[in-house]
């Protein structure tokens, strides 16, 4: 159900990069300016890549005892798990009429109303017998 414009997965992802940023903050770096932030979670992303399982698991115990000492642990665990359950997905509204129209409805001409018609379509489908 949406709620102030947003849908639930929405909220979910809002959610989601709300504890990544307290997670930030946990680590000390909630302070660095955002062009030193990225390159230090770029160089993180490069290094992690090379990690054997060993090492993936003491970087791990290192986070998970941080964690546990702020009483986050099971709030930032269950933010990523939900998160991994969503999916970001960009269509032009030329694609977004092209599956209306497979759904074979008519799509609306004004662009703004794709969406709200996409959604009701498959709301619609989803509540229809089997």
């Amino acid at each position: 159900m949406a709620t102030n414009g947003h849908s639930h997965e929405q909220g979910l992802r809002v959610h989601h990069l709300a504890n990544l940023g307290g997670l930030v903050a946990l680590a000390g770096l909630d302070r660095e300016p955002p062009d030193f932030l990225l390159g230090a979670l770029l160089s993180v992303s490069h290094e992690s890549a090379t990690l054997d399982a060993a090492q993936r698991a003491r970087v791990a115990a290192a986070g998970r005892v941080r964690l546990e000492q702020r009483a986050t642990s099971k709030r930032a665990w269950k933010s990523w798990s939900r998160a991994k359950e969503l999916h970001s997905v960009t269509l032009s509204s030329a694609q977004v009429r092209e599956i209306i129209e497979a759904l074979h409805e008519h799509a609306p001409e004004n662009s703004a109303q794709l969406i709200a018609s996409l959604r009701a379509l498959l709301t619609e489908s989803t509540h229809e017998p089997a």
